[in-house]
C-alpha cells in the first residue's frame, strides 16, 4: 500500500467535495440547486485555496508524523528481517563447522586406530623376533654345553682307557700266565672298560 501524500489527500478531498455539492443541491430545491450548479470563478478559486490550505495543514500536522511512523515501522521490520537472515546464516555456518569438526574427529579416530594397529603389529613382530633370537641363543648354548660335555666325556674315557690299558699291561708283566689266563685278563679288562663307560654316559 502506497503512503498517502498531501496531493493524493487533496485529490480525495476534491472527489469528496464533488460528490457532496450535488447532493446538497438536490436536497435544496430548484433555485438553490441551480445557483450551486452554475460555475463561478470566485467560488471555485476560494474552494481550491481552502482545500490546498487544508491539505497543507493536514500534511504538516497529521500525515507527516504518520508517514514517519510508517517509515520507522518499515525500517524496523526490514532490520528484523536482516537480523533474522544474519542469524540464519550464522546458524548455517555453525552447522557446517560442527559437521566439519565431526568429520575431522572421525578421521582422527580412524587414523588413531590405524596407528594403534600398526604399532601392535610392530610390537608383535618385535616380540616374535626377540623370542626367536633368544631361542636360537638357548639352542646354541645347549649345543655348546652338550658338545663340551661330550668332549669332556671322550677325554675322560680316553684317559680311563689309557689307565686301564696301563693297569692291564702292568698285571700282564707282573704275572707269568698262560694263554687262557691272558684271555681271561683281557676279557675282564674289556668288561671293566665297558662298565666304566656305561657309568660315565
Amino acid at each position: 500500500m502506497k503512503p498517502m501524500t498531501p496531493y493524493r489527500m487533496a485529490g480525495g478531498l476534491l472527489v469528496l467535495f464533488g460528490t457532496t455539492v450535488p447532493a446538497l443541491a438536490s436536497s435544496d430545491g430548484g433555485g438553490g440547486a441551480k445557483a450551486l450548479m452554475e460555475p463561478h470563478i470566485g467560488t471555485i478559486f476560494w474552494t481550491l485555496i481552502t482545500f490546498l490550505v487544508l491539505a497543507f495543514l493536514l500534511g504538516k500536522v497529521a500525515w507527516k508524523p504518520l508517514l514517519g511512523a510508517l517509515d520507522a515501522r518499515e525500517k524496523s521490520i526490514e532490520d528484523s528481517l536482516d537480523q533474522a537472515k544474519n542469524e540464519r546464516d550464522e546458524s548455517l555456518k555453525l552447522l557446517e563447522e560442527h559437521k566439519a569438526l565431526v568429520a575431522q574427529a572421525h578421521r582422527e579416530r580412524a587414523e588413531a586406530l590405524t596407528r594403534a594397529e600398526q604399532e601392535g603389529e610392530r610390537l608383535k613382530s618385535g616380540i616374535m623376533d626377540e623370542a626367536k633370537e633368544q631361542r636360537e641363543k638357548l639352542l646354541a648354548q645347549s649345543r655348546e654345553q652338550v658338545e663340551a660335555g661330550l668332549k669332556q666325556a671322550r677325554t675322560e674315557l680316553q684317559g680311563l682307557a689309557v689307565d686301564l690299558a696301563i693297569q692291564a699291561a702292568t698285571k700282564l708283566l707282573e704275572k707269568n700266565v698262560d694263554d687262557a689266563s691272558q684271555r681271561k685278563l683281557v676279557e675282564d679288562h674289556l668288561a671293566d672298560l665297558e662298565r666304566r663307560s656305561g657309568q660315565q654316559s
